[in-house]
Order: C-alpha cells, then structure tokens, then sequence
C-alpha cells in the first residue's frame, strides 16, 4: 500500500516518515538546509523478511509531499487516486491553511481512504491535544476522512508511533485487490542514470500491468522502449500493476527523453489539449468563474497552463458542478476517469477539480448540439453504456474509443461484443443503421431510375445525406458484390435498368453494332470510312456509347461489343488451362489478327483478367469490363 503524507508546512510529516520508516525523506540540500521538504520524498517499511523477498501486501511505501504552498505543484505530483492518505497536522496549530488545500486536493484526486495522524503531541498540553481533535473533527466534517481514526504521535518521543503502524498494516489488509485492467500507464515523478543499468524511471502506475521485456511508448513524443527490469515498492520484480509505485529499467530512450510529468504507456498516446471534465468547483473559492478563465492543469505528475471554458452560458458559482472544456497549453495523456486539479492564475489557488469525461477536437462551436451529445455519452457510469450512448449518436471510432477508455484490445473486443455492430474503416455502427443506408441506398437507385431513365444510373458520393459521405463507397459496393447492384461505366444502377438511349445514340449504336459484331473488330479509322464518316465526332460517339456500358473500347482506336469480348475471354480461359497461352497460340487458335491479338490481350492484362510471364500469359481473375 502506498501512503501520501498531506498537511501544512513544518506540521511534521517527514520526522514522522523517518519515526515510522528510519528514512530521512530530505535528500536535497536545500532541504536540509532550509529545514523544508521541497520535492516528493520516499520511503518503505518492510513488515517481514528481506526486501528482495517481499510478497504483495509486505511493503507500505511512503511519498512525503511539501507542505508550503510554493510548492503545490510537487504536491499534487504525489498523489493518486488509489492511494491512502495520512494527514499530518500538529497539535500545537491544529488545521491551518494548507492543511485545508491539501484535504481538498486529495479528495479532488479521488482519495477516498485515510488516518490522520496529530504530531507534535509532546509540545502541547494534554488540554490542547483535545481542543486540537475537536478542532479537526468540525474540519474534516464533510471530508472522505471525516470518521477516520485520529492517531496521536510524537515523532520526538516515539509516542503513538507503533499505533500509527498497526493501523497502517490493518488498511493495506484491508486494501482492496489491485486491479490489473485497462492498459498500462505510469507517471512519470523522477528519470535518473544509474552507473551499469542506465536510465531509471520511476513512478505510480495509473492501470494495467507492464513486465520485464515489454515495449513501452514515452508521452509526449511516444519514443518507444524496452522495460529491462523492474523495481516494485523498492524490491526486484518480474511485474508492475495498478497502484504500485515501481522504479523501470528502460533500454532504447536517454535520460534528455524521460522526465517528471512524461508517462510510459502501453500504447502511442495522441497528443490531445482539450478535454471535457466533470468540474466540482470548491465551496470556498473567493467568486465566480468565468468563461476562458486562465488557469493551472495538475494531472498525476503533468502540469500545463490552460483556459477553463464553460459550456453553459453564465457564471460557475463556487460550491457548484459543471460540464467544462479544458484547453490547455501542454499535450496531456488525460483518459476518461482521471482526475484534474485546477488552480487559479492569478488567485494562486485552488480553483476546484474533477473527471476527465473524454479528450475532444478542437473546435470554434464548443456548444454545438453533437459535441454536448459526446460529452453526455461519457458521464455514463459503465463501458457497456457509455457505447450505447455513443453508437445512439452514429459511427463510432473504435481507435479512439480504445485510447479514451484507456482499454486493452481484449476488453476492447468484449465490451464491443455486447452490441451487433457493423464494422467498417476503422468505425462500428450498429447493423440496424447500415440496413437502413442500405435500403435508402436502393430506394434512391429507384427514384432515379424512375426521374432520369436516359441515365446509365449515378454516380458515387450521390445518396441522400443521411449516409455520411465517407460510407457511401463501401456501402454500394457491397451492394454491389450482392448483385442488388450493377455498375455500368462508373455509374450504379439497379440490375434490371436499362438506359434510354437518346435518338442520336440509338442511331449511332444501330449502324455500328452490326460492323463490330465479330471477334476481330474493325479500328476506329476503317469504321469511319466504312460508315463514311467524319473521324473526330465518330470517335466522340462511340466513347459516349462505352460510357453507358454498350461498347468497350479496348485501345485509343479499336471498341468491341461486350459480349463479344465475353466470348474472347472464355476461349482465354480454355486456351490457358491447356497450357501457357502465346500471343501467337492465340492467335493461330482464334484467327485473330497479330496486333488485335496483342491489343486484346493487354486488355485484359490491364483488367486483372491474366498475368503476363515473358511470352506467356495465365489466367489470374474475373474478367470485369468496368
């Protein structure tokens, strides 16, 4: 179990940290100087037996936090949700400022598990040492730590001590199963070299599991590097899950790459500066919020300076809730879940904090009606509803949906699995939307065939808006392989239509027919002195023609009648299956002409239909006209 010591500055906490542990958490020499803790410090108690031999629940870690708010920064950079809180107040001031921004910083977090610990017991009287519990009773109402035991210390004398330590042993019992779901995430608090292992990262692991030999992605540059060994709790092991503090051995990054603030995680994390949070703004916040408030962002050990956009019109009033747009400076690796703590720029406090619901694109319409609808999605209490809600507004980018939930690809599946859903680039929609499209999609096809039946049929990106452009392809085209659908000249009809040709063509597609119903079809200038005419406007015509699917015009200067090309093709087919077929076996075979021979059969090399080897060709697909 890890502890957060909290509290205001020079109530204690580190003497108590060493009382407890025998570990001076001050390592800076500022520190020792000034007499002030100024950066996160760390220490672990062993219950039994060597570190090196350490079974879960045998370690409390302890992270000593400062107490002065110069310093909040550092503080905050201690915390996590699943950790326990020890709130160290003295006995001699009682509650004092920074011991009230740092009880709401803690619950902000989502620290819901505690035990205060009143130091100092050894300076004040016996009558000042119950005044002082009263006094943090009223204070601590309200509060996750308001029915928590308070243990009276002296980190001097030793008093209290070994029941601080037998109540801490009975939490970290009592300390629910760490949780190994979602994937892997650490922040980032300290990067340093050590002399024959090289970079060590270390941190609080957020969710999910990592062990020896995994690929981890640096944030923000999503670097990636390879876990060569792993530290838990201050002791070797092969792994690190939800809620330990573990120190990494990385191998491929150096130490420019990993700093405080950084987060290894499983998979590449986008880079993403607004999100949607569930704002709790504190009761005693010194007056309203406004629109575009500047602002500190504190997350896990990241900070960024941002703007608090409000998406109802008004006000916030301190004491309320509300659904806000965090903008901030810095790319955050925020998931749905996490916790924000917000602090005022120019007030220099804390402002409040909540839920990250979900990260959200850029936009100049915060308030647009779909973006809201988003945003209600995610306020669900479960995956399996926040789906629903999101798949009752559209498709629904699977991608994306995996790395705001922050899930692996196994729970990615399954809790996909609870719907029936089509599948397509990359979205799901439900199936009932896609046989919706698709009966549009023939209804239109219908309607047009009905208005412009001189048409061939349409063409793509032309069904009503109600099937987002992006589908329109994909979905005509499995129309298509079903053959509820025919594509003519790049235009999709339905089978049965056949176009009106307008009189001109009619006349023109009945002098040909007859001339280019043969398997040695004439070119385009011996068609136009046979016709007797003019070569420019033949040539336009018989193209029109082939537009509608009537003819196919195989080279710059020869058409074919398509079922004529047909039957080429079969005799193709026969021809190959015997044995590898030559231009001049097929020639010699048909009749053909040499160089009709070849333009037919580059043709149909050109149509997937055969695959040219040397001088041989094979058969390798369908012949498809069009």
């Amino acid at each position: 179990m890890i502890v957060t010591l909290a509290g205001h500055v020079d109530h204690g906490k580190t003497s108590l940290v060493k009382a407890l542990t025998g570990v001076d958490t001050d390592v800076l020499a500022d520190e020792r100087r000034r007499g002030l803790t100024i950066d996160l410090g760390f220490a672990y108690q062993q219950r039994n037996g060597r570190a090196d031999q350490r079974r879960d629940g045998d370690v409390l870690g302890f992270i000593d936090v400062p107490g002065h708010h110069r310093f909040i920064h550092n503080m905050v950079a201690g915390v996590a949700a699943m950790q326990f809180a020890l709130l160290v107040v003295s006995a001699d001031d009682g509650p004092m400022p920074q011991t009230q921004e740092h009880l709401q910083i803690l619950s902000l977090i989502g620290v819901a598990r505690g035990l205060v610990a009143l130091t100092k017991c050894d300076r004040a009287a016996a009558e000042r040492i119950a005044q002082a519990e009263v006094e943090l009773r009223a204070f601590l109402a309200g509060s996750f730590l308001e029915t928590a035991p308070i243990i009276r210390t002296s980190a001097s004398t030793g008093a209290g001590v070994p029941e601080l330590k037998e109540r801490l042993w009975a939490a970290a019992d009592a300390s629910p199963s760490a949780r190994t779901d979602g994937q892997f995430r650490l922040a980032v608090d300290r990067a340093f070299n050590i002399q024959g292992a090289g970079l060590v990262a270390t941190g609080t692991v957020h969710a999910g599991t990592v062990r020896q030999g995994d690929e981890v992605h640096v944030f923000p540059t999503n670097q990636t590097a390879r876990v060569r060994g792993l530290r838990v709790q201050e002791a070797a092991s092969d792994r690190a899950a939800t809620g330990d503090r573990a120190a990494i051995n990385l191998a491929g990054v150096g130490l420019g790459d990993v700093r405080r603030g950084c987060w290894l995680t499983a998979a590449a994390v986008p880079a993403c500066r607004n999100f949607a949070v569930d704002l709790r703004i504190l009761d005693d916040f010194a007056r309203p919020v406004r629109h575009w408030l500047p602002v500190h962002v504190y997350h896990a050990t990241s900070h960024s300076t941002g703007r608090l956009a409000l998406l109802d019109p008004g006000k916030a009033l301190p004491g309320e809730r509300r659904t806000v747009e965090i903008v901030t400076d810095e790319p955050l690796s925020a998931r749905h879940g996490d916790h924000l703590v917000l602090r005022d720029h120019s007030l220099d406090r804390t402002l409040g904090g909540g839920r990250v619901l979900t990260d959200l694109n850029p936009s100049t319409r915060r308030r647009d009606p779909a973006r809201l609808g988003l945003i209600e999605a995610f306020k669900a209490d479960d995956r399996a509803r926040i789906v629903a809600g999101l798949l009752a507004q559209g498709p629904l980018a699977v991608g994306r949906l995996q790395n705001t939930l922050g899930l692996t690809a196994d729970e990615l599946d399954d809790v996909l699995a609870r719907f029936e859903l089509k599948m397509q680039s990359g979205e799901a929609l439900p199936r009932a939307l896609w046989s919706d499209w698709r009966r549009t999609a023939l209804e239109f096809a219908a309607r047009h065939q009905r208005e412009h039946p001189s048409d061939p049929g349409f063409a793509p990106n032309r069904l009503p808006s109600a099937v987002p452009d992006r589908f329109q392809v994909p979905l005509l085209n499995e129309l298509l392989s079903e053959k509820r659908l025919q594509l003519t000249a790049g235009a999709y009809h339905l089978p049965a239509h056949v176009a009106e040709l307008p009189p001109q063509q009619k006349a023109l597609f009945n002098r040909v027919r007859p001339r280019l119903d043969q398997d040695q079809a004439p070119s385009l200038g011996d068609l136009a002195k046979t016709l007797q005419t003019p070569l420019t406007p033949l040539e336009t015509g018989l193209k029109g023609l082939a537009q509608r699917g009537l003819l196919v015009q195989i080279s710059p200067k020869r058409f074919y009648l398509p079922n004529r090309l047909t039957a080429i093709a079969a005799t193709v087919a026969t021809l190959a299956h015997q044995e590898p077929l030559t231009v001049r076996r097929f020639r010699d075979q048909t009749g053909i002409g040499r160089n009709i021979a070849i333009e037919l059969l580059e043709y149909f090399d050109r149509r997937g239909y055969t695959r040219r080897h040397g001088d041989a060709r094979t058969v390798v697909g369908e012949l498809r006209l069009r």
